[in-house]
């Protein structure tokens, strides 16, 4: 029934149950299921925000993404060049370690060649020239003695030459691996930069993902809610309909024992999608609610037949309740219907209670 026509009707319906108590009371109900309409407005209005903003970080994760994977490219570039810098640096130094030792061993040399010259002097030119057994021999000892001269002095000067020159290139190079570690430095600095937050957009999203899920699980369950209210005061509002008109029951002739089958009509029995009323004794459950709700203008929904026992337990029943046997219905709308009416047409609610007042067995 159109929500309009239901509002209308349940006018109706209230004046009929000030008249008649055997007929519960519509008002609460009709305020409960009006502000559960503007409760679920309220939810499906957050759920598009929250919806909108989740769309909002994943944009600003994507951009961020990008940027960190520049950034890291760029990071592995310095680390790279310094690496490459730190070990430049390393052979430098172990160089410059090799000709201090050679420095210094070649100087403890020249100052052992001193000593011995001075204990022992060597040989001078004079002493070449008169020593010698012939001019052959003269021009080779002074050639000699000139030679060993010349090459200590050389030796001693490239090895400090190239001391000073490894030093200089060791201080070029720490300077060179400084600025390198601080250039790194900064690529990590504003890697990290962008990486916390990223890490807080998304936390801020997970954050909104947990609400949305929260609201929706909140406005599935007022949609069941709602669905079942809307069919009790549909089958109210046809049952004032019908008192108001004077109009009788007539009982059947007799219990119903074919199985259902569906219709298009506006009274009757209607299962809801995704239900079950095929097994066991559910087809002729299912019939006899057909022929209740049109023998009273009841527009009746079934909203749960037969059920696993997994099923049974996740909604609320037992993994052996008659759901299980496919023996029961939950059917909104046959809450106000008397059981001697229900037994009229081989029916029973088997369990008190206003929870139970939906709850339909076989006769």
């Amino acid at each position: 029934m159109p929500p309009a026509r239901r509002i209308a009707t349940l006018c109706l319906l209230a004046a009929v149950a000030a008249a008649a108590t055997a007929v519960p009371s519509s008002a609460d109900l009709t305020s409960r299921y009006q502000s559960g309409q503007q409760q679920a407005q309220q939810l499906r209005s957050q759920i598009a925000a929250q919806t909108k903003r989740i769309q909002g970080f994943e944009g600003s994760i994507s951009s961020l993404e990008g940027r960190l994977q520049a950034i890291q490219q760029s990071v592995s570039t310095q680390e790279q060049l310094l690496a490459e810098v730190s070990d430049q640096l390393t052979a430098a130094r172990t160089r410059l370690g090799r000709l201090r030792a050679d420095y210094a061993r070649d100087q403890t040399d020249l100052a052992a060649q001193l000593r011995a010259q001075y204990e022992s002097p060597a040989p001078t030119l004079v002493n070449v020239i008169v020593d010698a057994g012939g001019f052959n021999q003269l021009v080779n000892g002074i050639r000699d003695l000139t030679a060993i001269r010349r090459s200590n002095v050389q030796t001693t000067q490239a090895v400090a030459a190239a001391r000073t020159a490894v030093q200089a290139q060791a201080v070029r190079l720490a300077a060179d691996q400084a600025r390198q570690r601080r250039a790194t430095a900064a690529v990590l600095v504003e890697r990290d930069d962008i990486a916390q937050l990223r890490l807080s957009i998304v936390d801020r999203e997970l954050s909104t993902e947990r609400a949305r899920s929260a609201d929706t699980g909140r406005l599935t369950v007022l949609h069941h809610t709602l669905v079942h209210e809307a069919a009790v005061l549909d089958a109210e509002a046809a049952r004032a309909q019908t008192l108001s008109s004077g109009g009788a029951v007539a009982p059947p002739g007799g219990c119903v024992n074919t199985p259902f089958v569906a219709h298009g009509g506006t009274y009757g029995f209607f299962p809801a999608p995704g239900t079950n009323y095929t097994v066991n004794e559910e087809p002729i459950i299912a019939a006899r609610l057909d022929q209740l709700g049109r023998a009273l203008n009841l527009h009746l929904i079934g909203i749960s037949g037969y059920r696993t026992p997994e099923h049974s337990v996740e909604v609320g029943g037992f993994a052996d309740d008659p759901h299980t046997r496919g023996e029961a219905s939950d059917t909104p709308g046959v809450e106000g219907v008397p059981e001697s009416t229900l037994e009229e047409f081989c029916l029973t609610r088997p369990f008190p209670g206003p929870r139970e007042a939906d709850h339909i067995q076989e006769l």
